[in-house]
């Protein structure tokens, strides 16, 4: 790890408690993070749990506990945080927390200690309107740490307007000080590749044509309207294969699925896949990238998935189940199309852009939003200035 010499005053501690260990979209945002701040000229101290990514100009504390092992995380997590926040307090005025309730010791005592707070938010599983399972005393406690961030944080990283609007109409916080920026891409790693390249890196068949989907299988990802999408396409296109990236605990039922439908040999599963640039062949190697979740578990916050963002960096045509926020990023820009929570429709869709030149026109503009609105460079770079430093 290389660190080079930096002015006392730009000193940064960043805390996130995720498990760097597990290549999802919560490692990429983390650590994409953390390089971006340091090229921001900040000298980073970054928290987080599983290996030292080894990022050049960031210091490494790693986090002890899995993520069953609450109680030990927890306590662990925030007793070495406020010992890293007392050793640099005289050369780090900013602290920069993903946002848990468990970690409010860590916004109190940096407060306490003059560091100027930024909190970034992706989700709010609690409060009015929360459709899912959660106990009085945990809803309660939550919603009071959420309260209690808003006021104590100088700004807040709200990933999409919805979470803002909660922030806001639920938890009082100050909307001057909420800034919506949303889950971005590294522009110079996921870029325009050719397709038939990257389809022989792989060892991929050249004559078919290849539709991805990238992420965790999660309970949040709709997998019925797009394995049963692909099912219309799969009768009308025989060349036609679809590639899923990634693993879960939604794989059984995704398998079960194709058996039903009898298209079982039509997929390619990867697994888990944690070297980067093969999911950047993957992707590269597709005509059409897809996004679809759950409605029930989505609407309320919104979206911002870190796929969507590398799928529009490598120039993929998009097509996208309807939820807050997706159609005005993609349809309104150019960059894909966004259809309603149906099968058929998702079908209809894939097929149109796997005809003709469409699918790359609308790729090409996609780069172009990418570069200008989702690069974690410019996302970072607008961060910055919510500390007030």
């Amino acid at each position: 790890m290389t660190v080079s010499s930096r002015r006392v005053s730009d000193g940064l501690v960043m805390v996130c408690d995720v498990d760097l260990a597990v290549p999802d979209a919560t490692r990429v945002h983390t650590v994409e993070v953390a390089r971006n701040f340091a090229a921001e000229g900040l000298s980073v101290d970054l928290v987080a749990r599983g290996p030292d990514p080894e990022v050049d100009g960031v210091r490494y504390l790693q986090g002890q506990g899995a993520d069953s092992q609450r109680a030990t995380r927890v306590a662990t997590l925030n007793a070495g945080v406020m010992r890293l926040l007392w050793s640099r307090r005289a050369v780090a005025k900013r602290l920069y927390v993903r946002y848990r309730w468990s970690l409010m010791p860590v916004l109190i005592a940096g407060r306490l200690l003059g560091y100027r707070v930024v909190t970034q938010v992706d989700d709010i599983p609690y409060g009015r309107g929360y459709q899912f399972e959660i106990s009085p005393v945990a809803d309660h406690v939550q919603r009071a740490g959420t309260t209690l961030m808003g006021r104590l944080a100088r700004g807040v990283v709200a990933v999409t307007p919805e979470l803002k609007r909660l922030l806001v109409d639920q938890f009082h916080a100050p909307p001057q000080r909420i800034a919506v920026l949303p889950n971005g891409v590294d522009v110079d790693f996921f870029r325009p590749e050719p397709r038939a390249e990257a389809i022989d890196r792989l060892g991929l068949d050249p004559s078919l044509r290849y539709v991805v989907f990238c992420g965790h299988f999660a309970p949040w990802v709709d997998f019925d309207t797009i394995i049963r999408g692909f099912g219309v396409v799969a009768r009308a296109r025989p060349d036609a294969r679809l590639l899923l990236v990634g693993e879960g605990g939604e794989r059984e039922q995704v398998e079960r699925m194709l058996d039903e439908l009898s298209i079982r040999e039509r997929v390619i599963f990867t697994g888990y896949v944690s070297d980067r640039e093969r999911v950047r062949d993957y992707v590269a190697a597709s005509t059409v990238a897809l996004s679809a979740n759950r409605y029930d578990y989505r609407a309320r916050i919104g979206v911002s998935p870190v796929k969507l963002a590398e799928y529009m960096a490598a120039a993929r045509a998009i097509v996208a189940t309807e939820l807050p926020g997706l159609r005005e990023t993609l349809e309104a820009n150019g960059a894909g199309v966004v259809v309603a929570i149906d099968p058929e429709a998702m079908g209809q869709a894939i097929l149109s852009l796997l005809e003709g030149d469409r699918a790359d026109e609308l790729g090409a503009r996609g780069r172009r939003l990418a570069e200008d609105s989702f690069s974690w460079r410019s996302i970072v770079k607008r961060t910055v200035p919510l500390f007030g430093l």
